[in-house]
């Protein structure tokens, strides 16, 4: 896969797929199921994002990977398919948006971002992967009375896909954090369910385990320098071989809210609280040290740091979304008002990610699908095999994991 192809004007080629089994990343956002599929032994070839906000941490990130910026919508499959070399595709992953299901947004039945999984379909129509993934929040379970599922799931059938869901924990695989989300799976070849999806690895980190070696932050400041040396082996993997901090910036607040956020207790709601505000989406949910975090939503607001008089930095919740530190963030920290609608900050770009260290679960149980299944590929498609830019996470994070990004900040 050497020969050079032309995406959004630039010249690629394929040749760090060569040896790789091959996957593409659709809705692909900042990257958090690209970096999964990398380290379970994918190699991309294709990636598609609409935002420009999240496709510049997407490009920073993964220099290499063919990456069109672009409404999915627009895009000429076929075309597409020519222009990679008509590569045959062994997996296809998607997380289409889930405003319209999502039981932190307004769950809006109408919304017509909740018909773009048609277009994963005619991915799937003109590739003809092995295996779809399709990932969404909890809420797509209850959409339409659970027919929603139910017909997307028929409908994979009449392509010739066994298909199967699954609802997937986070905090089972090593992430920092309560987060559930739906993951769909078809596959070509009849399948038994467990062959599909990753078991529980029994693993649990906690928010001080993940973070307390970032807490010296105080509200107004930022640091590119790390000030204490790592205090967990959830720290060790989230520094490996990093030297400078990046996206470690904390807003300025006023007087008032930092009383107000003195007054919430650890792990408590502020809702709870009397006299604070948390009306709207502003939860103002204290973190507490010895649990895991919730969900991370796309609004800093939602939380307040354990110790600190202050939200989270964007480093600290890419931490409890498993991000290794070296993966960088860009586009504007954070927005307001009506520029919520175009851009994408980086606290939205986190909160809207999969968890690395999720995704890479569920990639290499299918990896391992793959080389059973298709036992001919295997040798070709070898997952021994790592590139220069993968690092080992310690013992006692995920045994048999590894963590892959490209660039430094």
């Amino acid at each position: 896969m050497g020969k050079p192809i032309v995406i959004n004007g630039e010249t690629l080629n394929l040749s760090h797929v060569n040896g790789r089994r091959t996957a593409m990343d659709l809705f692909a956002g900042c990257g958090g199921m690209s970096i999964g599929l990398e380290n379970a032994g994918f190699g991309l070839v294709y990636a598609n994002e609409l935002n420009a906000d999240a496709a510049s941490t997407y490009k920073h990130n993964f220099p290499h990977v063919p990456l069109e910026v672009k409404d999915i919508r627009r895009v000429n499959v076929r075309r597409l398919k020519n222009d990679l070399g008509e590569p045959a595709i062994d997996l296809i992953a998607a997380g289409p948006p889930c405003q319209g299901f999502s039981t932190a947004g307004r769950k809006n039945p109408t919304d017509p971002r909740n018909l773009l999984y048609r277009e994963v379909l005619r991915f799937v129509v003109e590739f003809g992967p092995k295996i779809v993934v399709i990932e969404n929040v909890l809420g797509i379970l209850s959409a339409q009375k659970g027919g929603f599922v139910k017909r997307l799931k028929a409908k994979l059938m009449t392509m010739g896909y066994n298909a199967s869901h699954r609802v997937l924990s986070a905090a089972a695989f090593g992430v920092p954090q309560t987060r559930k989300r739906v993951f769909i799976i078809g596959t070509q070849e009849s399948n038994r369910e467990a062959e599909l999806f990753p078991k529980p690895a029994g693993l649990r980190v906690s928010v001080s385990q993940a973070l307390s070696d970032l807490k010296f932050l105080g509200p107004g400041e930022y640091s590119t320098d790390y000030r204490i040396a790592p205090r967990s082996r959830y720290q060790r993997f989230a520094r490996a071989n990093v030297s400078k901090l990046c996206n470690h910036q904390s807003p300025n607040h006023s007087s008032r809210i930092m009383n107000l956020f003195n007054s919430i207790p650890q792990g408590e709601n502020a809702r709870n609280v009397p006299g604070i505000d948390a009306t709207g989406k502003r939860v103002r949910y204290k973190l507490h040290p010895r649990r895991r975090s919730n969900t991370i939503t796309t609004l800093p607001e939602d939380f307040v740091h354990y110790s600190q008089s202050r939200v989270p930095t964007v480093r600290e919740l890419a931490r409890l979304q498993s991000f290794p530190d070296r993966f960088e963030f860009f586009g504007p920290r954070t927005t307001g008002g009506l520029e919520r609608r175009t851009k994408c900050p980086q606290y939205t770009q986190v909160g809207n990610a999969v968890p690395p260290l999720l995704a890479e679960a569920v990639f290499r149980t299918l990896h391992a699908y793959l080389d059973k299944h298709y036992p001919d590929e295997k040798q070709l498609h070898s997952s021994a095999g790592r590139t220069s830019a993968q690092i080992d996470i310690p013992a006692g994070i995920q045994e048999g994991l590894v963590m892959s990004v490209a660039h430094t900040c």
